[in-house]
């Protein structure tokens, strides 16, 4: 019996994500990917149209899910949360953080694909534009709270990317470094409280 259109694809996906893990997405070769899914370059391009497209697939997910999180920075989030400097708010943060973080590590190769291998990719920009996008949440949610009257003082644009890129980029150094889960939850935690307090005092929040 032949294998189904889903069952070739999957086939293909599997493929595909071992070849760019060992070579990269510049160095992947699709003969190579069509082959060790027992399938034909003709069969192969009848699912995926390019390299990129295989490499789309197997991360589109991700960050869909990234950018999801990034966003819980943002005005909207806030203005229906509890007060930023309630330990309910905080609770809320810890959530997205935790729920986050088991996201990652469930799906650790489709992140180390992004982080390491997306070179030449479509996505090859992917931290440098979740940075960009949690700046971008950040210096609104803060001028929100200085007209709140949360935060007594502003602060620039400069110093809220510095932070913004900082802690996109601890979630980096973990894929980077390939931290075990366990470790991972206590390095973010510490991470989470030093610019949860940070920003608290930085901003002159009263708590």
């Amino acid at each position: 019996m032949s294998e189904t259109s889903a069952e070739t694809k999957k086939k293909l996906l599997e493929s595909a994500k071992k070849e760019f893990l060992e070579k990269g997405f510049v160095n992947a070769s699709l003969r190579t990917i069509a082959a060790n899914a027992g399938v034909t370059t003709g069969a192969m391009y009848r699912h995926f149209k390019d390299k990129d497209a295989f490499f789309c697939a197997l991360v589109d997910e991700a960050i869909e899910v990234t950018t999801k999180a990034v966003m819980t920075a943002g005005v909207m989030t806030h203005a229906h949360s509890p007060s930023p400097v309630t330990k309910e708010h905080r609770k809320v943060e810890d959530q997205v953080v935790n729920e986050f973080l088991d996201y990652i590590y469930a799906n650790f190769d489709a992140f180390t694909l992004l982080v390491l291998k997306s070179a030449g990719s479509t996505h090859e920009k992917f931290i440098d534009e979740m940075c960009d996008l949690y700046t971008k949440n950040c210096v609104e949610t803060f001028n929100w709270m200085y007209k709140q009257k949360y935060a007594a003082r502003k602060i620039d644009e400069m110093t809220v990317h510095v932070l913004a890129s900082s802690i996109i980029n601890s979630f980096v150094e973990l894929i980077s470094h390939q931290v075990p889960k366990k470790q991972a939850v206590k390095f973010i935690n510490n991470i989470h409280d030093f610019f949860h307090y940070g920003c608290i005092n930085l901003l002159e929040m009263k708590i």
